[in-house]
């Protein structure tokens, strides 16, 4: 398939700098902006606050290594449904896929369509961040109408600035800074601290979520086995690499006493060593990142949603094209599932819901690793783990420890998620059979 594809048909358009672009653009966003003062809060001093950061950066390496392999090999639309679908049949894909649609997925857009709404209302010193929301959605929603050339050109600009805002704020904060946050200013958590270590945890692994959302636009990547990988494992080094440097800056301006709590870092980070102008700047530089990030939601999902119904796993007006290459059909439901819950949530509560989901189902997709090598060993692999299998199998390690924590520091989530995971396994078991059952023939 090619970038002159028949209507109806995904185009392939799609370079490693778009890729890049995607990757770096949806990951660094309400993440690293609003989380360092949730985490702060929970953990209380600077070296584990670097730690856990460095930590999640470590398993979503690892992670992208593992997923790189099975996308180079199926390079379809869906990215993590398509690998759940093969690996362990339907019903796991439906899990996969829908999983991504209605928690992992919508609840990150709608967690960051919620703060740009923040931001907006504390620029303009008042609105309604349920109204103010809803309309940022609204305003994507048309944007991606236009076609996948308007959203990657978008794409690549704003995530290519985003990356020159990032790098302006970390250098600020380290060059202006005294080092305070290592210096003191530590404050005590409540609770156990393998609980806070838990919530900090999944408030990184938000930040870092999206380091395989390219993968979801398989067919509309050029040269796709050689270029998936570059594009996944790049993104998470770069990510990686930023996110350590936005820390280090926090903590050269700020203890993680006045971190604690904050909406926004940075802007604080920055007010405190250059005065409240200079942090008002980096609001306006934080909403800028933030639609960055929003804009790949809107990117992705749609082809989660089109692969899903390709292979009868959601219904058939999901396959829809348009003429400009978007799946247009799909493009509405994900802008309207979004919309409802930017309109009816919170940060905290979507971030952890989401993170009890997206971990569990992330790791069964894993598995699938060492389940393709073992049944498809014929399969045409472009690209190949290294150190296989100790590096697939320490990435799975990490993702069982996790989830054990989690399940034992944080059982109310761990219910929540687990009922949120079993509906949809329920469901997928329902449509799976609906798919399989044979036609009756007519008059029958």
């Amino acid at each position: 398939m090619t970038a002159t594809a028949r209507p109806g048909e995904l185009r392939r358009v799609m370079r490693i700098r778009d890729g890049l672009a995607v990757t770096v653009g949806i990951v660094i966003g309400a993440g690293i902006l609003r989380t360092p003062g949730l985490i702060a809060g929970y953990l209380g001093s600077a070296w584990p606050i670097l730690a856990v950061w460095v930590a999640g950066s470590v398993v979503a390496g690892l992670s992208t290594l593992v997923l790189a392999e099975m996308a180079s090999a199926l390079p379809e639309a869906g990215g993590k449904y398509v690998y759940a679908r093969e690996a362990w049949g339907p019903v796991m894909g439906f899990v996969a896929g829908w999983s991504e649609l209605l928690v992992t997925r919508g609840f990150s857009g709608a967690s960051k369509a919620v703060v740009i709404a923040e931001y907006v209302r504390l620029l303009a010193g008042r609105g309604n961040v349920s109204i103010l929301a809803g309309a940022v959605v609204l305003g994507f929603f048309f944007l991606h109408t236009r076609g996948l050339k308007a959203s990657t050109v978008f794409q690549n600009v704003t995530t290519a600035v985003k990356v020159l805002v990032i790098l302006v704020i970390a250098a600020a904060g380290i060059w202006a800074g005294d080092m305070a946050g290592f210096k003191g200013g530590e404050i005590a958590t409540t609770g156990s601290r393998l609980g806070g270590l838990a919530l900090a945890y999944l408030a990184v692994s938000f930040a870092c979520y999206g380091w395989e959302d390219a993968a979801k636009m398989a067919e509309e990547v050029r040269d796709p086995g050689r270029a998936l990988p570059r594009i996944l494992v790049g993104g998470a080094v770069a990510v990686g690499v930023l996110y350590l440097l936005m820390n280090v800056s926090f903590l050269a301006a700020l203890t993680p006493a006045q971190m604690a709590g904050s909406k926004l870092v940075a802007s604080d980070a920055i007010a405190g060593v250059f005065g409240h102008a200079a942090g008002t700047v980096v609001v306006w530089a934080s909403l800028l990142i933030l639609v960055s990030s929003l804009n790949v939601n809107f990117l992705g999902m749609p082809r989660v949603a089109y692969g899903l119904a390709r292979n009868g796993l959601a219904i058939r007006s999901f396959k829809h094209v348009d003429p400009r290459g978007t799946p247009s059909k799909a493009l509405w439901f994900i802008s309207a599932w979004i919309g409802v819950l930017a309109v009816t949530g919170s940060f905290a509560k979507l971030i952890d819901y989401m993170m009890m989901v997206a971990i569990p189902v992330d790791c069964m997709v894993l598995l699938g690793y060492f389940r393709l090598r073992m049944t498809r060993p014929e399969m045409e692999r472009p690209f190949r783990v290294p150190g296989h299998p100790w590096v697939a199998g320490l990435t799975i390690v990490l993702y069982l420890a996790i989830v054990a924590i989690l399940v034992g520091t944080q059982p109310h989530l761990a219910l929540g998620g687990g009922a949120m995971i079993a509906a949809m396994v329920a469901a997928g078991v329902i449509v799976a059979r609906r798919r399989a059952a044979p036609a009756l023939p007519p008059g029958a």
